[in-house]
């Protein structure tokens, strides 16, 4: 069913995780914080790992597993992703390898990033053992967004869940083999299920992205954006 819903869709399946270069915020200087602390299930990604005249250098980002607004400075911000830095005063350590792929709850604070492509980093202070969410939360949300639904769920955090809405014009997908991190699919189909416009190829995001994004098509099926809106969101992935 998984790969029927695939070539459904009509989309080729090929792209990389992107990469960026933030490691550790500095906790001095002009850098506008979230007021208090916050706590958000996900996982840590390692997006780049070098070497520079100090010794290795690691990358990294952080995948929350639900999608939140949050408030920073005087904003409200839905983030569906950030670079990951730490406190090492804090933490003990500037070294999140051990975390990395690994769905806990992380404790910190939210700032403005300096780093492409994230808006907003996420400076952790500490971690605690978490309830990592299961297929059936994702599913809930997306049938909760107006989507029939089919689901896979291959074990181990590994699943598949297949979308279509809106007189089936309106598709979308999301495959994760677990750590919060998965692979969005998004088309708009024309009534006769000949492709309009969408992305052409899969995007690798968190899944809080998965939600983000589903949530968009879900507002153009029902009226509330508009095509141009639409496009120009799918573009950014």
């Amino acid at each position: 069913m998984k790969s029927v819903l695939k070539r459904a869709m009509t989309i080729i399946l090929s792209v990389a995780l992107g990469l960026t270069l933030f490691l550790e915020l500095p906790l001095g200087g002009k850098v506008a914080y979230a007021a208090n602390e916050v706590t958000i299930i996900g996982t840590i990604q390692n997006t780049r790992s070098y070497y520079n005249v100090n010794g290795p250098v690691s990358a990294y980002c952080f995948f929350p597993s639900t999608l939140s607004t949050y408030t920073v400075g005087k904003k409200q911000v839905e983030i569906a992703e950030f670079s990951a830095g730490v406190n090492p005063d804090v933490l003990g350590t500037n070294d999140l390898s051990s975390y990395v792929g690994a769905t806990k709850a992380y404790t910190g604070v939210i700032a403005n990033s300096s780093s492409a492509p994230f808006t907003y980093t996420f400076v952790i202070s500490s971690v605690a053992d978490a309830t990592i969410p299961t297929m059936t939360d994702m599913d809930n949300y997306l049938k909760g967004l107006g989507f029939s639904t089919t689901t896979s769920d291959m074990g181990n955090g590994e699943y598949f869940i297949g979308c279509f809405g809106w007189n089936n014009t309106v598709t979308f997908s999301y495959h994760t083999t677990g750590s919060c991190v998965g692979e969005i699919t998004a088309y708009i189909l024309h009534e006769d299920f000949s492709p309009d416009f969408g992305i052409d190829t899969f995007r690798i995001g968190s899944n809080a992205k998965a939600m983000q994004a589903a949530k968009k098509m879900a507002q153009y099926g029902n009226g509330e954006i508009t095509r141009d809106e639409l496009s120009k969101y799918l573009n950014s992935l």
